[in-house]
């Protein structure tokens, strides 16, 4: 897992990892600064001082993240599960990616904004680690799609008909294409955090080059690409209503409780007395 995804890795312990309970949601977010640093310790081979400035910091993005992301989180998951409890349209889509994706740019940007004090003091026999490492993972990338969509779906709405499981799955084999562009997106990116590292930096600028891969992705990706997100982004939308509009009514519940469910969890978790 590269930094860049093991930020995405603790995002999605906050937002959406699929877990048994309330308390294992909030057990594994109250733990996750622990968890974050064992994966960024699986990719830089820092030395104590590096490590202990990374804990350090590790922990204040912990919790500025609780204290400034998790409210947001639990008013986007209010708002998602009401919107599901009356069926969902194309315009609750496009508001749901928007918030998704402003939500993730931020907290990325944020996270490599925290790190890059640590980042500006790797030797350049740490960053030529880093960048095996990059391509090591790379090997081990490539999974089915189908499933991991699948898994997806169903851990918010429960177990999928063979209509619904085969909808998603023609969804997934017509943008294949898709897949790879990502692949290849994310070896630009690699490539360019790597190129930036290499320039030695001030840890403040740094910051704002690491940061801006993150915000603004469109900097580095082409045409082809923007147009074959976009596809990607409409027919997803698509998918997604015509699966509502296929739910049972004991789906729909399981998607109403399960959006409600992290709701609370992220209320409780940023502290609030009361989570609806």
């Amino acid at each position: 897992m590269s930094p860049g995804n093991t930020w995405r890795k603790a995002l999605l312990i906050a937002i959406c990892t699929p877990l048994a309970s309330c308390s294992a949601t909030r057990f594994a977010y109250d733990n996750a600064d622990t968890a974050l640093r064992f994966m960024v310790a699986s990719y830089l081979d820092l030395d104590a001082e590096q490590t202990e400035d990374l804990r350090q910091r590790v922990v204040q993005f912990h919790q500025w993240h609780r204290q400034n992301e998790l409210p947001a989180y639990a008013a986007l998951m209010r708002s998602a599960s009401e919107r599901a409890s009356r069926g969902i349209t194309a315009e609750d889509v496009d508001w749901g990616f928007s918030n998704l994706r402003a939500r993730y740019r931020k907290f990325a940007a944020q996270a490599a904004e925290d790190a890059a004090p640590v980042l500006a003091t790797l030797a350049p026999a740490q960053i030529a680690a880093l960048e095996h490492r990059f391509a090591e993972n790379n090997q081990k990338r490539r999974r089915a799609q189908v499933k991991r969509m699948l898994e997806r779906f169903r851990d918010f709405a429960g177990d999928l008909t063979p209509d619904q499981e085969a909808r998603v799955e023609r969804f997934a084999l017509a943008h294949e294409g898709h897949v790879a562009l990502r692949f290849e997106d994310r070896q630009n990116w690699q490539r360019e955090v790597i190129e930036v590292l290499k320039q030695r930096r001030q840890a403040q600028e740094l910051g704002r080059r690491l940061a801006e891969t993150f915000s603004v992705p469109e900097l580095r990706r082409s045409e082809t690409f923007l147009n074959e997100d976009k596809r990607w982004d409409e027919d997803l939308g698509r998918l997604i209503v015509e699966l509502d509009r296929s739910l049972s009514p004991a789906q729909r519940a399981h998607v109403v409780r399960r959006l409600a469910d992290y709701a609370n969890d992220f209320a409780a978790l940023a502290g609030e007395k009361e989570a609806a």
